[in-house]
This record gives structure tokens, sequence and C-alpha cells, in this order.
């Protein structure tokens, strides 16, 4: 039986991004301190139902297995197992072609429960939680016990839980390449936008199963389950029909002929031997009868569930899972996939391959977010300290990368890896050196820049501003470069822009 669908939202009908943060507060009845009390909470899950999709009815084992006689040539060989064993009496032959079809339906099954216990394992291990203000408290709660209302923090890292309108963003970046198909972070903020506005202008919601790469910030949950954005996209998909897979098309093909065939020569058989021969009419026709059963390809079936059933275990081996076996065929038969999103033909990584400082040219090796590799200086070249051109990328970002994985923007990712393969230490720099505050990357000014304290050359506590950004924006505010040999700076005047901006 399938779960219960979730009570449709009636806070869908509301366009809650023309909505000011406070206005979205009182029309949820709620207050961002203190957040719903217990008895709401149980109030809304009545009303409102889980946060979570509506699942698909679930198959009965036995239906399962007699789904796996819809196919064609199952069911020819099943008619002609019983034909076999009642018309031309051979027992053994009809006996064979049963548990032949029997064979072919247990392996499909077997195959599908497999499967659906790999496919339930995952979803055991994928609890997401949802951090949440209830009773004035911020509690930790799995996230399809959410309601409307509930107000949510975030931060980089974190999947959003549900549809929600911003009620804080501190440089909050959230990857919707899911949901709209936009490759790069989307920067949020907390004014109403348009009525009209589509989705991915939406900038001061937060969307379900998309995820925050930078910042921190809170919401106040307005759709849960299917009323959410995504929730409409998995109604849509649970209600497509399943079309047949080539393979299936040809086979029924083949089968129809095969029929067509033995149909004309159980006529031809019988009408030339009682017409011409004179022979009896009931030794004609279990003569003929044997010989449309034996025209039938009786080991075909048998045949391509053991090659898609192998194929599947290729594809475990591979970590695919398989729900069903014609599955394998499709991808077989498939010769061309055609995409442009970043994250599916690409990595979805960036890395750093060559580091530039005034008068020295380094190369980079290693790829990807792991910490191999090491940063290279042109042979001729003396060696000189690099942790004075690292530190502002790797201060200056949000990025964290552990164990080749890498959450937040990735081209801060790869200035962190950078600074690894330096020999700067991410976790203990960042500590050593603890932000004060942030000025968030923005497409008008094209820089980002962080204020650490830290203590100058003659031990004296003071602030210092790390800066990234464009080169072109960076060199027009400039007024010095550090030497490479850190001896001293240079002027950057109109010459040295242009041929650094050359370079870039």
């Amino acid at each position: 039986m399938s779960d219960p669908a979730p009570a449709a939202s009636s806070t869908t009908t509301t366009a809650w991004h023309t909505l000011s943060a406070d206005d979205a507060l009182a029309a949820q009845g709620v207050t961002a301190a203190q957040g719903l009390s217990a008895a709401e909470v149980t109030a809304r899950r009545a009303k409102y139902g889980p946060n979570k999709f509506t699942e698909q009815e679930t198959e009965s084992r036995w239906h399962a297995f007699l789904r796996q006689y819809a196919d064609i040539m199952q069911i020819v060989l099943l008619v002609a197992g019983i034909a076999s064993i009642v018309v031309v009496r051979q027992v053994s032959t009809g006996v064979m072609l049963i548990l032949l079809t029997v064979f072919n339906a247990y392996l499909g099954l077997s195959q599908e429960g497999k499967a659906a216990a790999a496919v339930a394992a995952l979803q055991q291990m994928m609890v997401v939680k949802a951090r949440v203000r209830r009773d004035g408290e911020l509690e930790e709660v799995p996230a399809q016990e959410l309601v409307p209302g509930d107000i949510v923090a975030f931060e980089a890292g974190d999947v959003v839980t549900a549809d929600g309108r911003l009620l804080k963003a501190a440089t909050v970046e959230i990857d919707e390449a899911a949901l709209t198909g936009e490759s790069l972070p989307v920067p949020k903020q907390l004014d109403a936008v348009a009525e009209n506005a589509p989705l991915g202008d939406r900038t001061n919601m937060a969307f379900m199963n998309t995820n925050v790469t930078r910042g921190a910030g809170e919401m106040i949950v307005v759709s849960t389950g299917m009323s959410t954005e995504v929730g409409h996209i998995s109604g849509m998909l649970q209600a497509s029909e399943e079309d047949e897979t080539p393979l299936t098309r040809q086979i029924n093909v083949l089968t129809q002929q095969l029929l067509v065939i033995a149909g004309l020569a159980l006529v031809a058989s019988i009408s030339i031997g009682y017409f011409v021969h004179g022979q009896t009419f009931d030794v004609l026709f279990v003569t003929a009868i044997a010989f449309a059963v034996s025209a039938i390809p009786t080991g075909l079936p048998a045949v391509i569930t053991t090659i898609l059933s192998y194929g599947s275990q290729q594809l475990a081996k591979a970590n695919a899972i398989v729900k069903q076996l014609r599955s394998v065929e499709t991808l077989g038969s498939t010769s061309a996939i055609n995409s442009d999103k970043t994250g599916t033909l690409t990595l979805n990584q960036m890395t750093a391959v060559e580091l530039t400082i005034p008068g020295r040219r380094h190369t980079v090796s290693g790829t990807g977010y792991g910490f191999e590799g090491k940063i290279a200086r042109v042979g001729g070249d003396d060696d000189v300290p690099l942790d004075a051109f690292l530190l502002p990328g790797l201060l200056a970002s949000d990025a964290v990368v552990k164990d080749g994985e890498m959450i937040g923007d990735p081209t801060e990712g790869a200035l962190v890896v950078l600074a690894e393969k330096g020999g700067l230490g991410t976790a203990a720099t960042r500590e050593r050196y603890p932000r004060l505050a942030t000025l968030p990357f923005d497409s008008e000014y094209k820089l980002m820049a962080t204020f650490h304290n830290m203590k100058d050359e003659t031990g004296k506590e003071v602030v210092r501003a790390f800066i990234k950004g464009a080169p072109d924006q960076l060199l027009t505010r400039g007024s010095n470069l550090i030497s490479h040999a850190l001896t001293g700076t240079i002027p950057v005047d109109e010459d040295v822009r242009e041929k650094l901006n050359a370079e870039t």
C-alpha cells in the first residue's frame, strides 16, 4: 500500500516572494525568535501532512511475478507448454516450457527485488536533518517533520529541506541547478521581488532539495512535501507513463511474425494432409500443433534475461542500481547523450594549474579537489616563500575541502586546494586568523573581501583585509604589488596594469 498523500498546503497560493520577511512571519502567525510551539507543530502536521513526496503504490510480490507474464513471448511459451501437454500429449516438453517461463519471471523478479532493497537501504542511510527553532530553542529534527511556519537555520553545505522565505542571509548562495538548470550558485537577498518573477529570479526564496554553497541564514517554511516546487516536478514524473524499450518492441514484432508463420504453417499442414493425403483431422491437428510449437524459439527469453541480468551485475559493480532489467537494454541501445549542463558532461570542478606572481611563474600539478600535487618553480628561478601570495585566496574563501570532496564555490575550492599544496593547512590557518567581517562577492564590483585579526611585523594587533576577485578590478583599485622576493613593493602604473591584464 502507498503512504497517505501529504495534504496540499494552502500556503502555496500565496506569492511569498512578493512579501517582506515581516509580512511572511505575520502571515504564518509566528515570530522568528520563538518559532512554533509544540502544540502548533502537531496541529500543522495534521493539516499539511509530512514533509515528503507521495510514494507510488507498493506492488505486491505476486503481482510483480505475474507482471513478468505481460511479455508476449512469455505468453506464447505458456500457451505452447499447455498445448504440448493437453493436445500433443508431450508432458515433458510442456512442463519444460512452463518451467522456462517461471525461470524467466523469477530472474526478472529477483533483479527488481535486489534493486528495491538497495534503494530502500540508501533511503534509510540518507535521512536529512534540519535545524529548526521551536519554543525559542534551536533543535535538530528529521526533515520530514517540518511544517509550514517552522523557522529553519542553515549554512554552507546544508541541503534546503523545504521551500522557505528567507529571513536572514549572510552572503548566502544556493546551488539551484537541479531545479532551474542554472549551473552557478544563486546569491540570495531579503528584499521582496516582483510577483511575475520566474523561479530562478526569486532570490529571497530557498527551495527544497537545493544545496547551500556559501554563507548562513534562516528561513520560514512556506511549503512542504508535494506542495514544494520540486514536489510539483515529482508529481509530474509519477504521472508519466513508461514507454516500451527498443528491445521489447523488437521482440514483440518478432513474436508476432513467428505467430503468423506458425499459424500459416498450421493451416497449410492441415489442409495438405487432409485434402491431398486423406489423413484424419485428429491426427493432422496434433501433428500441426507440434509443428507450430517447434517453430517457437523457446530459449530466446531465457537468453535475453540472462544477458540483461549479467549487464545489471556489471552496472552494480560500477555503483549503478538497475531497478528493471529492461533498463539495461535501454542504456545499451543509447547512441548519443546530449547535455549542456555543468556537472553532467563535466565534473563541476576547477583546478589551479598555474600560479603567477610578479616576476615568477609556477606550475601546479594534481587535478580535482585532492591535495596530491605540488607547486613547482621554473628551473633557474630562486625558491621564494609563497605564503603571502596563497594566504588571501585561502582566507577570502568559504569553500571547505575534505577527502577530495568540496562544499562551496568551485573557484574557491581550487584556491583552497592550491593553498594546501603550498603547505598551508586550511583549518589551522583559518583558526589562527579569525574572520571579523565579510564583504560578499557582487557581480557589480566583482570582488570579495574578508577582514581578519593579525599581527604586523612589530607584533602589534592589526586588522587586515584580504581581497580576491577579477584581475582588472583588483589592478584598478590596487596601488602596489608585493615583489616576488618579499623585499618591497612594486608601484602599479598603467604599464604594469596593461602587462598583467595581458597575462590574465
